[in-house]
């Protein structure tokens, strides 16, 4: 199983951030529409596959590592699954990066990964990349609904 760390800048503080990460990735876990792109760089193919998000209990993480675990929702031996954590970490007084911290199994054992490494170009890499991009992008919406809200009880 190939070990994975990507990470992911945020221009906003770990205290804004950490709370926000919790929800995004609680509602991916909700979610039946989850569905991630593997770009395949074969002939420009890509597959897009519906995956199964889970997060461990609110017991066994932190608001900034939490557990996390994918896998396509159906043929799940013919893709890769991944299995680690989300990290968000304070970089400084106004940024915090998140982190994809763990590892992913391709199908086929040693094949699959020879595969995924020569012909595949690390295909279930960029997709992870892909998908914390997404977390990225999520968290930002999130937050900046979160900062509406505040202005509308407000009055501003």
């Amino acid at each position: 199983m190939p070990d994975i760390t990507i990470e992911a800048s945020l221009p906003s503080p770990q205290a804004v951030v950490a709370p926000r990460l919790a929800t995004v990735l609680r509602g991916y876990e909700q979610r039946t529409d989850v569905a991630l792109t593997h770009d395949l760089r074969v002939a420009g193919a890509a597959v897009t596959v519906p995956v199964t998000v889970e997060t461990a209990a609110a017991d066994t993480g932190t608001p900034s590592a939490i557990p996390l675990s994918m896998h396509a929702t159906h043929r799940t031996a013919w893709f890769p699954s991944f299995r680690g954590q989300v990290r968000s970490e304070a970089v400084g007084p106004l940024e915090s990066i998140l982190r994809l911290v763990g590892s992913y199994e391709t199908p086929l054992g040693a094949i699959g990964e020879l595969a995924d490494v020569t012909i595949l170009g690390h295909a279930a890499e960029r997709t992870l990349r892909s998908f914390l991009d997404r977390i990225r992008s999520d968290v930002i919406d999130e937050i900046r609904r979160s900062e509406l809200n505040i202005r509308r009880r407000e009055g501003r």
